[in-house]
């Protein structure tokens, strides 16, 4: 008993120590991000007005996204108290019904019998024996009428504190639907902006041959990225989301997602001298995106026509990027686990087509996926 005593203070100083730790290692990520965020933002290259004005809308649609999942979830979560609250209010209903018609039987039992309040039968000249037993049954009688009204009380109290909770949820539940209805709309206005700067971005590209220029520099953007992000994580533990080496998985990784291969590592880009770094993989807006290994999310953000990206931190320097989300379900610093849902496939980017852009890199060095996923 002494030693469990000495030691249950040590354990949780050390846990409180390794919270604290802990939380001190994600403030300095997240403060290191902030940094290579601020570096991407400072690119003038991607600061045209029709860049910013695309990411502004898809920046918006990502949050109205993200905001509808979570008003949804709330609109089932009170919509199951409701459909509970009603039952339980209904079943008392029965009860209370119930209890109603048995306090009847039993007044119109007493009527019917001719039943004499306590005074009569004290009066009636009966033999004391016979008195006796009638006052005692007199007594069980009217015992039993005292708990029945007692239980009809309480029932009908419990049943009003039912009515009243229920028509709280509604009224909460009535709420989120209005607020869901108004995130819809703002959806909706957003999608309308992106399309019409689409449109703006397409007429632009068409009238000039500034196309292949503009993706070196969105090639060149990413590099950088990945370049800021290897020296910001340089010096902070790495962490895992699950116990499986990311080299082990390879050959055995599930795609991020099931759809058309759109576009293959080395592929020409445009038939031209440009080639692709990673799998684009056709799939229908909203479907999930699963992280294909377990690590930490270190970068969350948009970037021109690679839309919003997730980047996973996996160790031994490898990174996994999806690019195209319509939003994300992760921020810097979570960790996940393989199969772990972390994104929602999408157009972001600019691009008519959706799905999600996937890459596996070790440093700034993009690897063949198709080498590593299975199927």
């Amino acid at each position: 008993m002494l030693a469990l005593t000495v030691i249950a203070p040590v354990q949780g100083a050390d846990d409180d120590r390794r919270s604290a730790q802990a939380r001190a290692e994600l403030d300095a990520l997240r403060d290191r991000i902030d940094a290579v965020r601020g570096e991407i933002a400072a690119d003038t290259s991607q600061r045209g007005d029709l860049a910013q004005r695309l990411a502004s809308a898809e920046a918006e649609i990502s949050t109205a996204s993200r905001r509808l999942r979570t008003l949804d979830a709330d609109i089932g979560r009170a919509k199951a108290r409701v459909d509970d609250l009603a039952g339980r209010r209904n079943t008392e209903r029965y009860q209370l019904a119930d209890q109603l018609e048995a306090l009847r039987d039993q007044v119109r039992a007493a009527y019917a019998g001719g039943r004499m309040d306590k005074m009569r039968l004290l009066l009636s000249g009966q033999s004391p024996e016979r008195l006796g037993r009638l006052l005692v049954y007199y007594e069980y009688f009217a015992s039993a009428q005292t708990k029945e009204v007692v239980q009809l009380r309480d029932a009908l109290s419990d049943l009003i504190v039912r009515q009243n909770a229920l028509e709280a949820e509604q009224d909460a539940l009535a709420s989120q639907r209005s607020v869901r209805a108004d995130t819809l709309t703002t959806l909706e206005a957003n999608q309308s902006q992106r399309r019409q700067t689409i449109a703006a971005l397409d007429k632009r590209l068409s009238s000039k041959s500034a196309t292949l220029e503009e993706m070196q520099a969105d090639e060149a953007r990413l590099e950088r990225l990945m370049g800021s992000l290897q020296r910001q994580l340089a010096d902070l533990p790495a962490q895992d989301g699950d116990d499986t080496n990311f080299t082990q998985l390879k050959g055995r990784m599930a795609p991020p997602l099931q759809g058309t291969v759109l576009a293959r590592f080395g592929a020409r880009k445009a038939n031209g001298p440009l080639r692709w770094q990673g799998q684009w993989l056709g799939a229908a807006e909203g479907t999930r995106v699963n992280a294909v290994a377990g690590g930490r999310v270190v970068y969350v953000g948009f970037m021109h026509r690679y839309g919003l990206i997730v980047i996973i931190d996996h160790g031994s320097n490898y990174y996994t990027l999806y690019g195209h989300a319509e939003s994300s379900y992760v921020d810097v610093g979570d960790i996940v686990r393989r199969g772990q849902p972390i994104a929602l496939a999408g157009r972001s980017g600019g691009h008519s087509r959706s799905g999600v852009y996937f890459e596996i890199r070790r440093g700034q060095t993009p690897i063949n996926p198709s080498t590593w996923l299975s199927g």
